[in-house]
């Protein structure tokens, strides 16, 4: 399996979202890294390692106060969920994200 993670930044409703990254690996999106504000009014970075049909723990989402630390927590849930997953899980994660039927996919 490849081991490279990337970031693209999201793009939501045709507008690019500032500070607002999704996760690649291999071409499948495994997740989101996005800055927002934390309790107080300071600056967090949330992030959220998932497949789309695999069951995700609250290990793998979080918090972190900068992009550094949000981008090393993302790579440890990565690295554990990559661990567990199984070919079929892959391919069935793939086909989720392939289907543009789903109502997000549509325009209004």
């Amino acid at each position: 399996m490849p081991d490279d993670l990337s970031m693209r930044r999201t793009v939501i409703g045709g507008e690019t979202a500032p500070d607002d990254y999704i996760v690649t690996w291999d071409r499948l999106s495994i997740g989101r890294i996005f800055k927002t504000t934390a309790v107080g009014g300071n600056d967090a970075w949330s992030w959220s390692c998932a497949l789309p049909n695999v069951p995700q723990p609250s290990t793998h989402r979080g918090r972190a106060g900068s992009l550094d630390a949000a981008k090393a927590a993302f790579r440890a849930a990565w690295t554990d969920l990559e661990s567990q997953l199984s070919y079929d899980q892959i391919k069935e994660a793939r086909a989720i994200g392939g289907d543009r039927s789903r109502p997000w996919h549509k325009r209004g």
